[in-house]
């Protein structure tokens, strides 16, 4: 058993949204007030890329999460998910984690919260072995914003539907993309607006295809942007990636990790009849930044 107690917030936290912030918020605040250690303690991956991969679609990075967890004062935990801990009963994940790993003095968890195999473990549980082996439990209410409950399932959708504004307010703080620029046909350049290329991971909630009005991050600095998600088929593209524009920038970001934050939806991706068409469009779209 871990001598150290430890405030502790319970959940996934995909993205890392305005409810998952409230929870993480509730353990941070208690481990300061009580100066005991406060964590976030998620899994290194979901259950769905064990049960059903093809289905898995995450908002953040498990880097990405980490540091968004750490900027609210509670540091990341990611336990090994294996077949084996998705069987674990749901006392048993009370016993051997919350007590005898972590020492659980307070857990904070959303309404919703569900453990052990089949998520068989839920709030009422949690409270009433938080009643006999003395840790408190804490349970937030659902958290609602613009008509509806804030679940990172509403966020994917939307973000997926290329409606950036909204997830954006659901997450608090503009959703984004990290990657690897990568050479592409080098297209953009013929037509005056070269581009920086990133394959987004098959793992990672990508916008619909479409023009996006988007901030990049790139060498320390942040420039604005457009960037198209899609495979650009006015000149016959066929893999999936997003292109970025730097207006009046000349950067060699080849090889260059860059972050390229969504702001709003500008247009849907289309085949132009010329690519003269495309670039009077191209031109068109940067009037909006």
């Amino acid at each position: 058993m871990s001598n150290t107690p430890h405030a502790i917030a319970l959940g996934f936290f995909d993205g890392v949204h305005i409810a998952h912030k409230k929870i993480i918020d509730a353990a941070a605040e208690y481990g300061k007030t009580n100066n005991i250690p406060a964590i976030a303690l998620s899994f290194d991956i979901s259950p769905l890329e064990i049960l059903s991969p093809k289905r898995v679609k995450y908002l953040t990075t498990l880097k990405e999460k980490e540091e968004l967890i750490s900027s609210l004062g509670a540091a990341a935990e990611f336990l090994p998910l294996s077949r084996d801990f998705l069987n674990m009963g749901a006392e048993d994940f009370i016993k051997k984690v919350l007590i005898e790993k972590y020492n659980v003095k307070y857990a904070v968890c959303g309404y919703n919260y569900r453990f052990g195999k089949g998520g068989s473990g839920d709030t009422s549980m949690l409270s009433e072995y938080g009643k006999k082996y003395g840790f408190q439990v804490k349970v937030m209410d659902c958290e609602t914003a613009l008509g509806d409950a804030v679940s990172s399932s509403r966020i994917r959708k939307l973000i997926a539907d290329g409606n950036i504004s909204e997830a954006n307010k659901l997450l608090g703080r503009n959703f984004s993309v990290t990657g690897t620029v990568c050479e592409g046909k080098k297209l953009g350049r013929t037509l005056g607006f070269p581009t920086a290329n990133v394959f987004p991971s098959h793992l990672t909630v990508i916008p619909k295809n479409g023009v996006y009005k988007t901030r990049v991050f790139a060498d320390g600095k942040s420039y604005n942007a457009i960037t198209n998600t899609g495979t650009n088929p006015t000149v016959g593209g066929e893999r999936l990636r997003t292109e970025t524009y730097i207006p009046h920038e000349s950067l060699n970001l080849y090889g260059k990790e860059i972050k390229i934050e969504f702001i709003d939806f500008i247009r849907a991706e289309r085949k132009f009849e010329s690519t003269d068409d495309l670039k009077k469009q191209i031109e068109t779209d940067l009037k909006l930044l």
